[in-house]
């Protein structure tokens, strides 16, 4: 079972990021404590970061719910690797990057792989780029992510793609991050925000796309914190995403979805994944795209997820 309601979070929880933050190369990282145990083996579970790049704070809660059974790794962008500036520039090239560490990292044995928003695409590629060498690949658990070129997504000329975004309307007050974090700045980011995104729909470009070309995740994503080769990384990797043309998927997938979307956006994430890959079971989750990942809303991911993870290696172990 997934730990309770009111465990604190790992006491290791400050070591480990300093650890990983010293190992600036590395790009498997332990997220949990039974993850840095070295007694009797556990299923490990291997996550792709978002698109940030990095793998820590966004799996940090749902890392602990899944103590002490479920060693969880995160996959990250190595932080010394960022300032190349072909670093990120491709899907395929970032997957083959991370299946490599992976197959290095754990050489033997089924992998159970994953991804978070932008990391749902890497995870898809690198499955493909790691039964290409040999590996066993379980199903992947996506958490709210979805490659973006599957033209099947519902045309916004739709009746049924407007109705789908009134119905948002109330989610997204009830449980939306803006009502959670409450503070000024995120007040002033969201409205500004919303008012580019209407501007950019009214003219016909995507969330997202560029006056005269390209993509920019500035507008989706507040990225103002971070260094500039961070910034630069984050924007080559989302260029990278819209760029990617993924193919059909035989696999298994288990795809994690947001009940709540983005006031004046309507990913279709669970119908996109089972027109490319029809073997796709779509869990809803309350929550945004971000509170999902997080109190309150994070625990039934995790139960979801722990059911999944032990089934499967259960019957691997049979």
């Amino acid at each position: 079972m997934s730990a309770p309601l009111s465990t604190a979070l790992p006491r290791n929880t400050n070591a480990l990021f300093a650890h990983a933050s010293r190992n600036s190369e590395r790009t498997i990282v332990p997220i949990n404590d039974c993850a840095l145990a070295t007694d009797a083996p556990r299923p490990a579970f291997y996550c792709v970061h978002s698109a940030s790049g990095v793998a820590g704070t966004d799996f940090l809660d749902l890392a602990r719910l899944l103590e002490p059974t479920i060693r969880f790794y995160g996959i990250q962008a190595p932080p010394k690797r960022m300032p190349d500036i072909e670093f990120g520039t491709s899907v395929q090239s970032l997957a083959e990057h991370y299946a490599v560490a992976l197959h290095k990292f754990q050489p033997e044995g089924p992998l159970l792989l994953g991804g978070y928003c932008v990391g749902a695409v890497i995870a898809l590629a690198m499955a493909d780029k790691l039964r290409e060498l040999g590996r066993e690949v379980g199903p992947l658990l996506m958490i709210d992510g979805v490659p973006e070129n599957t033209g099947v997504a519902l045309s916004r000329w739709k009746l049924r793609y407007w109705f789908e975004l009134a119905r948002n309307v109330r989610g997204w007050f009830a449980h939306g991050d803006l009502m959670r974090s409450r503070t000024l700045r995120s007040l002033i980011w969201s409205i500004s925000n919303n008012a580019t995104a209407i501007g950019k729909r009214a003219i016909g470009l995507k969330r997202g796309q560029k006056l005269g070309g390209g993509y920019a995740i500035e507008g989706i994503m507040d990225v103002s914190r971070y260094p500039p080769v961070h910034r630069s990384f984050v924007n080559r990797l989302f260029q990278a995403l819209f760029d990617y043309r993924p193919k059909s998927y035989s696999g298994s997938v288990i795809v994690y979805e947001a009940t709540v979307k983005p006031l004046l956006y309507l990913p279709q994430i669970g119908r996109i994944w089972q027109k490319f890959a029809p073997q796709a079971e779509v869990v809803e989750v309350v929550g945004t795209h971000i509170s999902m990942m997080h109190d309150p809303y994070v625990h039934a991911l995790a139960n979801d997820m722990h059911k999944r993870i032990t089934a499967f290696f259960s019957v691997n172990a049979a």
